[in-house]
């Protein structure tokens, strides 16, 4: 399969600028000047921020805390545009802002899908998940369906228009990420035991049933923007590319711990054909394709990112990250990233315990050591 996009790597590594003027409709404006600052952080009021989204324009972050606060910030001001109370004070696991600018989405841990009208504050619709707790969340590129990943194996599909259930899929165990296609033709579902699902949205059948690694979980998805690829990122740092129509393996990379040093024998790889081993493993915990789809972005538990070549899995370098901004989550023993990065690859917004953060993105990774 070939790759679109010019010859040369386009690739979306994280350098972290100043505070910076903002242009006069408000959006965010990137500087290639790397310092560890910042354009827009907030802080959590009393808990822990557990779920974060940035609108497409990069202009707007929506939050959810372990206490069942839900806001809308603004990047410009730094300040509160709107607070959400709807979550009866449980934790919020994941959000999303849909494109039309009106409307956001949590769900959170008293089982709820909630649609939010982000002028005023207010529910419009209100979906019910029963006795499954919605981990997982991912809304489709249009804003029409929502789909909704539970600790019992269960996928419910919503309309978010008229707040009606549209189907269930189901797993065998808990899920730890679902992710709609860019085309809103795939969803695909990773879970504890290791497997990624796709499914057809037309029909809602299950096209492939993508192998396990290691039988870690799977947190980490990311599609191609043009749909074609997928990228998956499991707990004990396996990475793979897959072809989305025949469900085949495409390439392979390793998250791993220590990049600059490899392992020694005789310790066994943790998955065939890897060089990661027990003791060299990280959590990948965030992925996303450059526009090129030549290169991939990946988020490692407790270092610095990592840049992959999408066609061989090669290392490409890291980012300029420090350690007061890495991002990550674990809850019940399963990973989940807390970051979201707006459709142009300008800017991504993450959370690390009580603070969300807006950083820019560029393209140019640090060389990997020699």
């Amino acid at each position: 399969m070939s790759l679109t996009g010019p010859p040369a790597l386009l690739l979306c590594a994280l350098l972290l600028v100043p505070s910076l003027p903002l242009r006069a409709d408000d959006k965010p404006s990137a500087s290639p000047t790397p310092a560890p600052t910042p354009i827009a952080e907030f802080k959590a009021r009393a808990g822990m921020m557990t779920a974060t989204a940035i609108s497409d324009d990069g202009r707007l972050v929506f939050t959810g805390e372990d206490d069942g606060l839900v806001t809308l910030w603004s990047v410009k001001t730094g300040g509160i545009v709107q607070k959400f109370p709807g979550h009866t004070s449980r934790e919020v696991f994941a959000a999303a802002l849909l494109p039309d600018g009106k409307r956001g989405v949590t769900c959170g841990d008293d089982n709820q899908l909630i649609v939010w009208d982000l002028a005023t504050g207010k529910s419009l619709r209100q979906m019910s998940t029963g006795d499954a707790i919605p981990f997982v969340m991912s809304c489709t590129t249009d804003g029409a369906l929502a789909a909704t990943g539970c600790d019992d194996g269960e996928i419910a599909i919503w309309n978010l228009a008229n707040g009606r259930r549209v189907t269930t899929l189901r797993r065998h165990s808990s899920l730890c990420s679902v992710l709609f296609s860019p085309d809103g033709r795939t969803l695909a579902a990773g879970d504890s035991d290791g497997q990624v699902a796709l499914w057809d949205t037309a029909h809602w059948a299950q096209r492939h049933a993508l192998p396990s690694a290691d039988g870690a979980s799977v947190g980490a998805l990311a599609f191609s923007p043009d749909s074609r690829l997928l990228a998956t990122g499991n707990q004990n740092g396996a990475g793979f590319v897959w072809n989305v129509a025949a469900g085949t393996q495409f390439s392979m990379f390793a998250g791993y711990a220590h990049p600059e040093v490899l392992p020694v024998p005789p310790v066994a790889p943790v998955f065939p054909g890897s060089t990661i081993t027990p003791d060299n493993r990280s959590s990948i915990l965030f992925l996303c394709f450059s526009l090129d789809a030549e290169s991939i972005f990946g988020s490692i538990q407790d270092n610095p990112p990592r840049f992959w070549e999408t066609k061989t899995g090669r290392f490409l370098g890291t980012g300029d990250w420090y350690e007061d901004t890495r991002f990550y989550i674990a809850r019940y023993g399963f990973t989940f990233a807390t970051a979201a990065i707006t459709p142009g690859r300008d800017f991504i917004v993450t959370t690390k315990e009580n603070l969300a953060q807006v950083w820019p993105v560029s393209f140019t990774p640090n060389s990997p050591p020699h």
